[in-house]
């Protein structure tokens, strides 16, 4: 049985109307748990991004995101007015985001995965060597959030609309045509280049627009925790985020706030009960890869066409046998 429109708009309202209304009846745990949960979906975000649109899998972003966080950080300790703080994360967000850019943009596959890794262990090794700035692995204590965020449930709400936000841009973006050209990309760069796109230029661009959502990640990254130190930028939050996207399904909207689900509720609440919570975690990883390879919402959304895809099957004898599928994708 499929969804139509107006279900799907209710279900829609729905979940909204309980998630604003969430940080007024949780208690503060839960509400503060909800908070970590959409700030790791943002930085997942910024990875799908890449990954849904481009097939191109970056093992480094939480270094973008660990430099706004620090410039953050750096400037809230000395007293800088938040528009002031903010300012600073962005530039130095998009002259990261522009390196990462630049070096890469010639490169896919597996040569982008390592690019990535390298310049999110050049930025790891920065926070640690660069202790003047940074702490040092001490890190940076003593930040406090604007006051118009101080509370947590007003920050709950800031975090909420910034996913929404972003969620907006992922879906618009699919819908662009620019969005066409990072597909059409994905799948044959060579044929793009023979139409007269600029395959490199496409990817600098998606580059900086993931990266923009990577530093809002930073930001609220370290307005949560109001704390900083060199594991945000470590390999290990760049692979975590990359689960989650695994995890929820490549390409989808929703994915990375279920994968972020997913890992964020292992290790909240299975750590309560079994010491080697990261081995279940990765029992349930391997699971998902094996039984659900396009993640748990694109196999739920598979599930959902497979009506309509047996429907139109049966419409004439002139349909192909691939485009009732393809379709449906």
């Amino acid at each position: 049985m499929t969804l139509g429109r107006v279900e799907r708009a209710a279900i829609l309202a729905v979940a909204i109307g309980a998630l604003l209304i969430a940080p007024f009846v949780l208690q503060p745990f839960g509400v503060t748990l909800l908070t970590l949960l959409f700030v790791t979906a943002v930085l997942a975000s910024s990875v799908d991004l890449l990954a849904g649109e481009a097939g191109l899998v970056s093992i480094g972003h939480a270094g973008i995101a660990a430099t706004s966080a620090y410039a953050v950080a750096w400037a809230s300790l000395r007293g800088f007015d938040p528009v002031l703080q903010l300012g600073l994360a962005v530039t130095l967000t998009l002259l990261v985001s522009l390196v990462y850019a630049v070096m890469t943009m010639r490169s896919n596959g597996i040569v982008f995965l390592m690019i990535t890794l390298a310049l999110g262990i050049v930025v790891y090794g920065l926070a640690l060597k660069l202790s003047t700035i940074t702490g040092g692995q001490n890190g940076i204590t003593g930040i406090r959030r604007p006051p118009a965020i101080a509370d947590a449930k007003s920050f709950y709400l800031l975090v909420l609309a910034s996913f929404g936000g972003v969620s907006a841009l992922r879906w618009t973006l699919a819908r662009s045509p620019f969005g066409l050209v990072l597909r059409g990309s994905r799948e044959s760069e060579t044929r793009m280049a023979s139409l007269g796109y600029s395959v490199a230029r496409a990817k600098v661009v998606a580059m900086l627009l993931s990266g923009a959502i990577a530093g809002l990640a930073g930001v609220l990254i370290v307005w949560q925790a109001e704390f900083m130190s060199p594991n945000v930028s470590s390999f290990g939050r760049s692979a975590e985020a990359v689960v989650m996207v695994i995890l929820g399904g490549v390409g989808t909207v929703l994915g990375p706030l279920v994968g972020a689900g997913l890992v964020v509720g292992a290790e909240s609440w299975l750590s309560s009960y079994v010491e080697r919570w990261p081995t279940v975690l990765g029992v349930v990883f391997i699971a998902v890869v094996l039984f659900a390879p396009r993640g748990v919402v694109g196999s739920v959304r598979r599930r959902a066409a497979e009506p309509v895809t047996a429907a139109t099957e049966g419409r004439g004898p002139d349909r192909r046998p691939g485009e009732a599928e393809s379709a449906a994708d």
